[in-house]
């Protein structure tokens, strides 16, 4: 009988490593989610570099094949500055409606990461 008696001192005890373990599986779990963030962060700024580098070269060869076509670098280059004046046009009339589909898109994308959980689901 005196081993059923109810101990104060053992439930603190019991209390107390349930709140620890309750604060570190809520670190756990908030590591999982921020490491999954900052990796798409990462990875989405590699795509962005790349994708510079990309329009960059490109860029850089459709100047020469314009001076092709005109006979020359200046008129060449020129040509392709006004091709991207037009760009910017297009994009500061369509400004508005640009961002609110970037923003949609990144909020999406960041309640999908955080909402993710890799737990639930069995690996088939």
């Amino acid at each position: 009988m005196d081993d059923q008696k109810f101990s104060l001192q053992g439930v603190i005890q019991k209390l107390k490593e349930y709140l620890k373990t309750t604060k570190d599986l809520t670190f756990l779990k908030l590591v999982d989610k921020l490491s999954g963030l900052i990796s798409t962060i990462i990875t989405d700024a590699l795509l962005v570099v790349f994708g510079f580098f990309l329009l960059l070269f490109l860029s850089v060869s459709l100047g020469f094949y314009f001076a092709e076509l005109f006979g020359s670098n200046a008129l060449g280059f020129l040509a392709l500055g006004g091709f991207y004046l037009l760009l910017i046009i297009i994009l500061l009339v369509t400004k508005k409606s640009i961002e609110k589909g970037l923003m949609n898109l990144s909020i999406r994308k960041f309640l999908q990461k955080w909402n993710e959980t890799h737990d639930d689901k069995p690996n088939n």
